[in-house]
């Protein structure tokens, strides 16, 4: 009787599938691969829903490993669905129920409201000032879902204990991610393969990607992730921060990019000047990061020589534009800018450069440079004047903050996420980001520290708030 019973309140799905199906079927009889995934669609969502609303940490650690796979999507109505689209558009339904797990409310500072109204903004000139408001107006809701990962973060996580074990999260997934990049580099040099590469990326060289958007971004990711690693090994002091700081290294060196190179040491500077002040590194430690490196170096340099000799050729100073990629780069600007003119303060919608570019006019081989590789450049020429000052004072805002935090207590996570965080925004002046969700996890995390320090020191938070709206 118990079982009887019990079997009997759990609801019969059947009738509901099958109107989904014969729905499906009725507005679009040739194609069974839509009414594949709406049946797919209307079971799995409504499971991944509830698992996700059970556990918080659950929700962070799915929207790390989304976020770290942007390479793999599904078509859905003419674009592409990530898995980090996904899992934000469930985690829209279930944060409503992680919401009232909460013991505390959300501390809400500026930076949260300053993200906001960019959000807004790209919504606004995606319907009011672009030439094809159905197409960017889909791009700009794309736009959206992922900057919700960075609320997300901001209500899932409420201590430093929740914050250190999403940062752990970040570290372990983001060292699995690098790994798949090295193993696809590695087999395609030794059995010709072709998985998680891009072959002629750089010329007639080939460069991996991963499981990220392109070998550029892998590069940045890497490189971030092996600052973080560094900045947690010389808190910590664990050898698993040591391993994943050599492997993250390679993982940068084998994407084969200059602009993320060039970031990583930067951030690797840095990070050394910062642990010189606070005399973090002993003798021993200083040993132990040159083995760590030298390892690094002698697993991957036989590779990757040859390659950036015949990168950095190409490179004349008094010349860019003989350098193919920097070339692409420099009529990419120069078109994006020429647009800028027409809409200098609202911008011409979400991701509308691909709508203006004339690549014809160029010929063939420009046929998918349809992008702006530069965060600035893309922010103005989407949502104008208005909302580069925006971004820019939401970017400054969380700098500052941040720099209050650790003016007052020692924070390894925030350290690690604010260093890392350089080597974004020098890389992403050659590369774009900011229309993936890694990037705003990764600021959603640096918000989440600032936030729980503001909440248990109330009267520090209620002066910079203060001082933030002066």
């Amino acid at each position: 009787m118990k079982i009887g019973s019990s079997t009997a309140s759990i609801p019969n799905p059947t009738p509901f599938l099958f109107l989904i199906t014969a729905t499906a079927i009725l507005l679009w009889p040739d194609a069974s691969g839509v009414t594949a995934l709406l049946v797919g669609a209307a079971i799995a969502v409504p499971i991944a829903a509830f698992w996700l609303s059970y556990s918080a940490i659950g929700a962070i650690v799915a929207l790390i490993v989304a976020s770290a796979a942007p390479r793999l999507f599904v078509e859905i109505g003419g674009l592409k669905a990530r898995p980090e689209h996904l899992v934000c558009g469930i985690l829209c339904i279930s944060i409503l129920f992680l919401w009232k797990k909460r013991s505390q409310p959300v501390r809400w500072i500026w930076p949260d409201y300053l993200l906001m109204a960019y959000a807004a903004l790209n919504l606004f000139s995606s319907l009011f000032m672009s030439i094809e408001p159905r197409q960017t107006i889909k791009w700009a809701l794309q736009q959206v879902l992922i900057i919700l990962a960075y609320y997300f973060l901001r209500v899932l996580i409420q201590d430093r204990a929740g914050l250190h074990k999403a940062v752990m999260a970040l570290l372990a997934v983001g060292a699995a991610a690098v790994a798949y990049g090295i193993l696809c580099f590695y087999s395609n040099l030794i059995f010709g393969t072709e998985f998680g590469m891009t072959i002629g990326q750089y010329g007639d060289t080939s460069a991996p990607y991963g499981l990220q958007y392109e070998a550029n971004l892998l590069g940045s990711y890497s490189g971030a992730l092996s600052v973080m690693m560094l900045v947690m090994y010389l808190y910590e002091r664990r050898r698993r921060f040591l391993v994943g700081f050599a492997l993250a290294l390679s993982g940068m060196a084998i994407s084969l990019s200059r602009g993320a190179l060039g970031a990583t040491l930067v951030g690797l500077a840095v990070t050394v000047f910062f642990a010189a002040r606070k005399g973090l590194p002993t003798r021993k430690l200083r040993i132990s990061i040159a083995k760590a490196t030298l390892c690094a170096l002698l697993v991957v340099l036989p590779a990757v020589v040859p390659q950036y000799t015949e990168r950095f050729k190409t490179m004349d100073i008094g010349e860019p534009a003989v350098d193919p990629n920097t070339l692409t780069r420099i009529v990419q600007v120069t078109s994006a800018f020429d647009e800028v003119l027409k809409h200098p303060f609202l911008g011409g919608g979400t991701s509308s450069f691909q709508l203006t570019f004339d690549w014809q006019s160029l010929g063939e081989d420009w046929e998918d440079q349809g992008w702006i590789g530069n965060t600035e450049m893309r922010v103005l020429h989407d949502t104008g004047i208005v909302g580069l000052v925006v971004f820019v004072a939401f970017l400054m805002s969380l700098y500052r903050h941040s720099r209050k935090v650790l003016k007052l207590e020692s924070n390894p996570e925030l350290v690690a996420l604010l260093v890392s965080a350089l080597v974004y925004c020098i890389s992403f002046q050659a590369t774009e980001g900011t229309l993936l969700a890694f990037s705003w996890v990764h600021l959603g995390l640096i918000g989440c520290a600032i936030s729980i320090f503001f909440a248990s020191k109330p009267e520090y938070g209620k002066q910079t708030d203060r001082t933030a709206s002066d």
